[in-house]
């Protein structure tokens, strides 16, 4: 029985070596036998179907293809030869639709296409809206269907140069207490520049300013610099500079100090009476107050401003007098103040006539003995009410001080002198009562015995004038 079976399998060995294609044919068939390798060979044969059906039957294909740069070239147009430049335009990049060859068209993109706006029929500046065409770097044949967007505004101008003045300016610059600006010598360097641009954008220009955004305190003048150069229009908006060129890189700003001090401002009332109380007077300033401003610290000596005087004999009852402000070359007004007005409140004032007749002399020059010739004189006295309705003309006194006067020469004739002169008029009583108007009278001086005269005028001053 062995050695039946061993025979069999000996047979069998044999025949697989007569034919060695029986082994391989057994795995081709069991590989095509298997679903996986039918489907996966069904595939592949499927896209090489498609394939070569649809280059033979489709041989071109559509494209999008996006942001693409926009390209405004005026070089060798009637723009450019008007004078003309590209200032602006309103899109930056394009998208089209084309159609073209497979092979070609299949690997465009946006570096192999430039789109380009039409500018040939472009004379005369302004804004013009624009079609907008594509072409290929590479001169790859294709047409268009669609570009989005398919027009650009741009704006035209011709470039031009203006000269502007320049204007500082410091806003976040402030100053220490007691400093102020000094406006008048606040300027820039270089004081003018000369900018180019397209003439619409400097046509609108106002005022250019040279401007720090340095923030500082100062209490002393500083010398800024700057590169901040900004340009106006009437409104006071910007105005697109983004075009401009301009030389200058650097501006300096110097910017002056002035020290200022507020302080009163004072009159006086001249010719009162030495008992009279000037405090009675309601007189009332329109302005109490001046600030003043100095390169230096001079001010610091000044504790009031003095506008002037006044006589008290000019002081009615309806009286207001307009005083100039005259501020000394050395200082600036900083309150601007011109003229300041001085009024006399005269609620509760009243004023009355009285007939004045023993005038008298005194404080007279020891070379002549004076008589005043005017026997009476009629004068106007202004005071309280309560106080008037109790006056009396034996109250007041009137006298002609010589004290400080000088004779004239020619008032001298011979031993005598004559002149008019302004007489002192005074209460003793009350010290709040003033005679207002402007009086004279006639005085009339003879040399005292013992003196020595030159042609009649040895002993004559002229200093003065008589009633001054």
């Amino acid at each position: 029985m062995d050695k039946k079976l061993t025979h069999l399998w000996n047979r069998h060995r044999e025949k697989k070596t007569d034919n060695p294609n029986q082994t391989n044919q057994t795995l081709l068939q069991r590989f095509y036998a298997s679903r996986p390798a039918m489907m996966i060979t069904s595939v592949v044969i499927a896209i090489v179907f498609w394939f070569v059906i649809s280059i033979s039957i489709y041989p071109t294909t559509p494209r999008t293809v996006n942001h693409i740069p926009l390209k405004v070239d005026i070089a060798g147009t009637t723009a450019e030869e008007n004078g003309l430049s590209v200032i602006s335009f309103d899109v930056d990049e394009v998208s089209v639709q084309l159609e073209g060859d497979r092979a070609q068209v299949g690997n465009l993109d946006a570096r192999d296409l430039v789109a380009t706006a039409s500018v040939e029929n472009v004379t005369a500046a302004g804004t013009k809206k624009l079609a907008i065409s594509i072409s290929s770097t590479d001169n790859v044949e294709f047409s268009v269907k669609s570009i989005t967007p398919s027009t650009v505004n741009v704006t035209f101008d011709k470039m031009d140069t203006y000269t502007f003045d320049i204007t500082p300016s410091i806003p976040n610059i402030t100053f220490a207490e007691g400093c102020t600006l000094d406006d008048d010598s606040f300027v820039c360097t270089p004081a003018t520049i000369e900018v180019t641009g397209p003439q619409q954008q400097l046509d609108q220009v106002a005022s250019c300013v040279a401007e720090t955004d340095q923030k500082e305190q100062l209490s002393a003048s500083k010398v800024l610099t700057t590169d901040k150069l900004l340009f106006y229009n009437e409104s006071g908006a910007l105005v697109d500079s983004s075009m401009f060129t301009y030389d200058a890189a650097n501006f300096s700003i110097e910017v002056p100090l002035l020290y200022q001090k507020a302080m009163d401002i004072t009159y006086q009332i001249t010719n009162a009476p030495s008992n009279f109380d000037t405090s009675c007077l309601n007189l009332a300033l329109s302005a109490d107050k001046i600030t003043l401003a100095a390169p230096n610290n001079t001010l610091d000596e000044m504790n009031e401003f003095n506008i002037g005087s006044i006589p008290l004999r000019d002081i009615d009852l309806d009286f207001s007098r307009d005083f100039v402000v005259s501020v000394p070359d050395e200082y600036k007004n900083q309150s601007g103040l011109t003229t300041v007005t001085l009024t006399l409140d005269s609620a509760g004032l009243t004023k009355k006539d009285f007939v004045l007749s023993d005038i008298g002399v005194i404080n007279a020059p020891g070379s002549y003995n004076f008589d005043v010739l005017t026997q009476q004189l009629t004068v106007s006295v202004i005071g309280p009410e309560e106080v008037m309705s109790e006056l009396d003309a034996s109250d007041i006194t009137v006298n002609v001080d010589l004290l400080s006067y000088s004779i004239q020469a020619d008032a001298v004739d011979g031993n005598t002198v004559t002149f008019n002169y302004t007489p002192t008029i005074s209460c003793a009583k009350y010290n709040n009562v003033w005679a207002v108007g402007d009086y004279r009278v006639a005085v009339k001086g003879v040399r005292s015995t013992g003196t020595t005269s030159s042609s009649g005028s040895a002993a004559v001053t002229t200093t003065a004038a008589a009633g001054q």
